[in-house]
């Protein structure tokens, strides 16, 4: 409402207009009010605590500081991940002995005497570690069985392979829970009743990865009712001539390091998806057709590291009718100018092969000297 000069108005339009502009004006303040105010301590606190499970750890304990109400709001997240040196792989060897456990040690049975959730989604530990540490562990399996936790990560990091955590001596005292989906065990030693222990105890275990880790007696991952669909045993030194036999009929994926007469396959009709870690220098494509024969028919990508890769690549390579990836990584560093002679016999035995990949990548150590880092 605008008046020009001269305009005249009787006190019933003055009267008009300065409800018109009162109200604009309060309509304003409003809107500087609600633009300023904290829309998130009005959300109810099941969501806000659902929020603070997608920060890391350290942040959503800083959010205690806010007020009285954020207080203990942290304690209650289903995510606990302590993930202090993850990118550990890029250290040197003289950097990780410096490393002192202690701090990191501290923090996380700090959190987990605070925590209160009755149940967790996920628990990830990345610390390192020395030869005392085992009572710790213990401790802390104890407090995910008892959230019932669906995801478990554990990484015990040290500088002497000796000093390595040993899970079975930690289960002896507790016992997995049903709950668990994915468990991924990393620089532990670990045997085949360790493992046995979790797919006897975990029905609902979907997805199993073994890294870098000592294997100290035979792996049966077999069972006709496994709802197993990936596993993952990579990088591993293997103890006694130890043997990995895997009979799961829901196994989608499985990645492995292969050796000649120490896997054995079989009845995996969903098997998909295969990787395979072969190093040894007599091994030929004759033992490696010999180890897949049971699911060749029914793969759709291969994968496979070479350390001396002519010694797989070639004339005998296995039939895969169905093959339509293929990744094939030498690690030799050799860089021999006939490197893809045998390609053309390994294509033939793939006729529906759409897609296949040479690299040729130089070997990375890892920061212990026992074992390789894929990339």
């Amino acid at each position: 409402m605008v008046w020009l000069p001269g305009e005249t108005r009787t006190w019933d339009e003055y009267k008009k207009k300065w409800i018109v502009v009162n109200d604009s004006n309060s309509k304003e303040k409003n809107n500087e009010e609600e633009d300023g105010k904290d829309w998130i301590s009005e959300l109810p606190d099941d969501m806000i605590i659902i929020i603070l499970s997608l920060l890391p750890l350290r942040e959503a304990g800083f959010t205690s500081v806010l007020s009285h109400r954020w207080s203990d709001l942290w304690k209650h997240i289903p995510n606990l991940a302590f993930a202090y040196y993850r990118n550990v792989v890029t250290m040197s060897v003289s950097a990780i002995r410096d490393m002192t456990p202690e701090k990191p040690l501290e923090r996380v049975n700090s959190v987990l005497k605070l925590h209160q959730a009755l149940s967790l989604k996920k628990f990830e530990i990345c610390v390192y570690v020395d030869k005392s540490v085992q009572r710790l562990v213990t401790k802390w399996l104890k407090f995910v069985w008892s959230r019932n936790v669906e995801i478990l990560n554990l990484n015990f990091i040290c500088s002497d392979p000796e000093y390595r955590v040993v899970l079975g001596a930690s289960l002896v005292q507790t016992r997995p829970t049903k709950y668990l989906k994915t468990l991924s065990l990393e620089n532990i030693k670990v045997g085949g009743e360790d493992i046995s222990l979790f797919l006897i105890n975990c029905p609902l275990l979907s997805e199993l990865n073994i890294k870098s880790s000592s294997v100290t007696s035979d792996l049966h991952v077999c069972g006709a009712t496994l709802a197993l669909k990936l596993l993952r045993i990579w990088e591993c030194v293997y103890n006694n001539g130890s043997v990995v036999n895997i009979s799961a009929p829901n196994l989608s994926q499985v990645d492995v390091d292969e050796r000649i007469g120490k896997l054995l396959i079989e009845n995996v009709p969903r098997l998909v998806v295969a990787s395979f870690n072969i190093e040894g220098q007599k091994y030929t494509v004759h033992k490696f057709a010999s180890a897949v024969h049971c699911f060749t028919s029914n793969l759709n990508t291969l994968i496979l590291y070479l350390l001396y890769p002519k010694n797989i690549l070639g004339k005998g390579f296995p039939q895969m009718p169905n093959l339509k990836e293929l990744i094939v990584i030498d690690e030799s560093g050799l860089f021999e100018h006939d490197y893809l002679l045998p390609a053309p016999y390994v294509i033939a035995a793939c006729p529906r092969l759409q897609s296949a990949t040479f690299k040729m990548e130089e070997r990375k150590l890892k920061y212990v000297h026992t074992n390789s880092l894929k990339p």
